[in-house]
């Protein structure tokens, strides 16, 4: 049976090469690390929480279409936790948008996704000081 070819890892401008692509042993640690310093936000607590919010306010607030996200409003879920906030799913947080107008929200307050800040300082300390 012929052996599959090994793939580059994902992680930008790595050269090392995975059996089954994705990350290599050492990107995917600090992935992981990454993901738990932020705290795990879509554990089936988060789900209960923002199905019931839904069902509560199902219209969205910017453009009256059907809601079906619960978006952490004026200031991020990651900033909230930040801040010391003992619950930052409370509903006095959040707002219900539509998929649409989260997605124009999030690009206008977030450009390059919410993870762009935390790449863009990663990127930084791995360039060479020119």
């Amino acid at each position: 049976m012929p052996r599959r070819p090994r793939r580059p890892c994902t992680a930008p401008g790595c050269p090392e090469l995975t059996p089954r692509g994705g990350r290599c042993p050492k990107h995917q640690k600090e992935a992981d690390r990454a993901r738990e310093a932020g705290g795990r936000t879509y554990d089936t607590r988060w789900q209960r929480v923002r199905r019931a919010y839904l069902y509560a306010n199902p219209w969205c607030v910017l453009c009256s279409a059907l809601a079906n996200v619960a978006d952490h409003h004026p200031v991020s879920r990651r900033e909230l936790i930040a801040r010391g906030e003992p619950n930052p799913d409370a509903w006095k947080h959040m707002r219900p948008v539509c998929a649409s107008c989260h997605n124009a929200e999030t690009a206008q307050r977030q450009p390059g996704g919410f993870a762009a800040e935390r790449r863009s300082e990663r990127e930084a300390n791995d360039r060479p000081p020119f």
